[in-house]
């Protein structure tokens, strides 16, 4: 089980891959500004490295 800051397998087409099944199933990014997009980006990044680490059982 890896670290997901050092995890090689947390690379940033992750991050694109879940990007795309999000819009796949018809979820979008709010509108706005490359400044906006950015912000919610880094929150789905902190929410995708949680879901990471209870997925291979790393959290109590």
């Amino acid at each position: 089980m890896g670290n997901p800051t050092t995890d090689e397998r947390f690379a940033p087409h992750l991050m694109s891959e879940v990007q795309a099944v999000l819009e796949k199933h018809g979820y979008q990014l709010p509108p706005g500004s490359n400044y906006i997009h950015e912000l919610v980006m880094a929150r789905v990044d902190v929410a995708l490295r949680n879901l990471v680490e209870v997925f291979e059982g790393r959290t109590a």
